[in-house]
């Protein structure tokens, strides 16, 4: 009995010692202190949409049929050599070998101006890094509107996209938004008129399984037998309470107006703010737009936006002139301008873009400015004191949510930040039809792993 008991108290006592024992100090034998790798990150890579697509085949008849229609003009740059490939038609780039991120390693923007019998107009967009996810604020399905959606997927894997729709009444339920196959180094095309018809205002969620992907949707404006204005609309690249938009640059006021009271099928020939409230509470905003000098007035939209719902709100009484929105929200929205064109001398006689909020740039950025048509490069100040910048070497001030608009030659062009919060736009006037090139600081992260081996 005795050695009984004593066993019974060892195994205690043993229980007892491994439950006030801390876990961290019960080792066998040593443990490897672990080594850091730097993982460098990705070469940088853009795609570009390609050339215009066209609806309908040969007679514009055929359901379901897209083609091309000419070719695009893509203007790049690079601090290393860039290698490109056909991804269905768009246009991808690789910075190969860089080791830096940002628009000095790459930056690209495509333009194109087409005349054709079924779609005219100024073509442009700057070239996206792919991704899983894009947000794309712009478009119209109306009575004379067309916006199709194009998915380009660089990967060597195939891909299924999903798609979310958001208009003025919420989110739109519709057959045909879910598993859309796109397939590796493949270009698809969604008929959106076809999937969201009559639909004036509405956002897009792009969301890709499977591999990272470019996203655009390309607008196309009709008047009776008059094709009359087309867009690339580039993804959202800012989600946020505070905004801006530059580069409203209004032409044409007049001519609107006379064309307005003639056929009211040209009310989108006033400018219009587009906001999307993708949060789960009403949004108010208030939007001021502001022009360039003490000549130029602008105007204050103060509205409400409901939860998941998108709305546009008409911009009313501008003159010619320069300016730019500044945005201020209670909740995090998104926003886009349509910037049309007007001139009654011309046929077609309009035309349009669709200009997104800027992002917000720090450091050295890189533009390379089309060689086609007047460009401008139209910049904001978002934030509440001076900002200080370079253009090419050339030292710029600009107020308090101030604006101003650079005429800038065709080539590369280098901007430096030096002090506040800069966006821009690069405005693109080709015989008086318009395009946009947002400034995009794209940049692939690099890490750090740590590696232990046991």
């Amino acid at each position: 009995m005795i050695k009984q008991i004593s066993a019974l108290a060892g195994i205690a006592i043993a229980a007892a010692a491994i439950t006030v024992l801390p876990f961290g100090d019960v080792q066998a034998g040593s443990v490897q202190a672990p080594t850091t790798f730097d993982v460098q990150a990705k070469a940088l890579s853009l795609i570009c949409p390609g050339a215009a697509m066209n609806t309908g085949g040969a007679n514009g008849t055929a359901v379901g049929s897209f083609d091309r229609i000419g070719s695009a003009t893509i203007s790049n740059n690079s601090s290393v050599g860039i290698s490109s490939s056909s991804v269905g038609g768009a246009t991808l780039l690789v910075a190969a070998g860089a080791t830096e991120q940002g628009s000095a390693a790459l930056n690209a923007g495509q333009l194109q101006n087409v005349s054709s019998a079924r779609l005219n107009g100024l073509l442009g967009a700057s070239c996206q890094a792919p991704a899983a996810e894009h947000w794309l604020l712009g478009g119209d399905t109306s009575t004379g509107r067309e916006t199709l959606l194009l998915l380009s997927n660089p990967s060597t894997v195939p891909t299924t996209i999903n798609l979310e729709v958001y208009a003025e009444g919420g989110r739109v339920q519709a057959s045909g938004l879910s598993g859309i196959a796109v397939s590796a180094g493949e270009t698809q095309v969604v008929p959106l008129s076809s999937l969201i018809p009559e639909t004036r205002a509405f956002a897009v969620r792009v969301s890709s399984r499977g591999a990272a992907v470019g996203a655009w949707l390309q607008q196309r404006t009709v008047r009776g037998l008059l094709y009359a204005g087309a867009d690339f609309v580039s993804p959202v690249t800012e989600i946020n309470q505070s905004l801006s938009i530059p580069g409203i640059l209004v032409r044409g006021a007049k001519d609107a107006a006379a064309l307005i009271a003639i056929n009211d099928d040209y009310q989108d020939l006033l400018p219009a703010l587009r906001v999307f409230n993708p949060s789960d509470k009403s949004a108010t905003f208030t939007a001021q737009i502001f022009g360039a000098n003490d000549k130029t007035f602008g105007t204050v939209i103060r509205e409400t936006v409901a939860a998941h719902s998108v709305k546009d709100f008409t911009i009313n009484g501008l003159a010619d002139g320069d300016y730019a929105a500044f945005i201020s929200s209670d909740q995090a929205v998104a926003a886009s301008v349509r910037l049309p064109r007007s001139d009654k001398t011309k046929k077609p006689n309009t035309d349009f873009t669709w200009l997104q909020s800027a992002t917000q740039l720090k450091g050295t950025q890189q533009i390379t400015v089309p060689a086609a048509g007047i460009s401008k490069l139209s910049l904001a100040n978002l934030g509440n004191i001076a900002a200080n910048l370079t253009i090419n070497g050339a030292a710029l001030s600009i107020k308090a949510q101030g604006t101003v608009v650079v005429k800038t030659s065709a080539g590369p062009v280098t901007l430096r930040v030096d002090q506040g919060s800069i966006g821009g736009n690069l405005m693109v006037d080709v015989s008086g039809a318009i395009a946009n090139l947002a400034l995009v600081d794209y940049r692939n992260a690099g890490s750090q792993v740590a590696v232990r081996v046991r």
